[in-house]
């Protein structure tokens, strides 16, 4: 078995943009959400499969120059506005490829905070992109 290793080369693309070298952490969830699926006479609490559900999550440094951060995100159409093209991958300095897929979709920006950070630390933004359409596992 491979173990990917130390992450350090991760991509990040927002409405076209790569934005991979401004991000500090991102994470990729998803899920589904559970239905009941218990009835009368049963003893257990039972769940079925509902809708499918994804969130991309990062910190970036922030940058308010042409084409960075703030830009991209102010281009987005800012909080809760039309959906956009999110792709997140591992490696960016690799094909994708089986061993090293992106992940890909359209999105809203939920939330944003454009300033924030420790006194005398780095100056960060965060973003939560949320499912729009579906997410999609490129490996080719």
């Amino acid at each position: 078995m491979a173990v990917f290793g130390v992450w350090k080369d991760g991509f990040l693309q927002v409405n076209g943009t790569d934005l991979s070298d401004h991000v500090r952490e991102m994470s990729l969830d998803t899920g589904v959400a559970e239905l009941p699926d218990n009835v009368h006479g049963g003893n257990t609490m039972k769940v079925r499969s509902g809708l499918e559900e994804w969130t991309i999550n990062v910190t970036f440094l922030q940058d308010f120059a042409a084409s960075k951060v703030d830009a991209i995100m102010d281009a987005a159409g800012g909080v809760g506005h039309a959906g956009f093209n999110v792709i997140i991958g591992a490696d960016k300095t690799t094909s994708v490829s089986a061993t090293n897929p992106r992940y890909s979709g359209s999105a809203i920006l939920a939330s944003y905070r454009p300033l924030g950070g420790p006194h005398g630390g780095n100056l960060e933004a965060t973003a939560v992109f949320r499912a729009a359409g579906d997410l999609t596992r490129q490996t080719a």
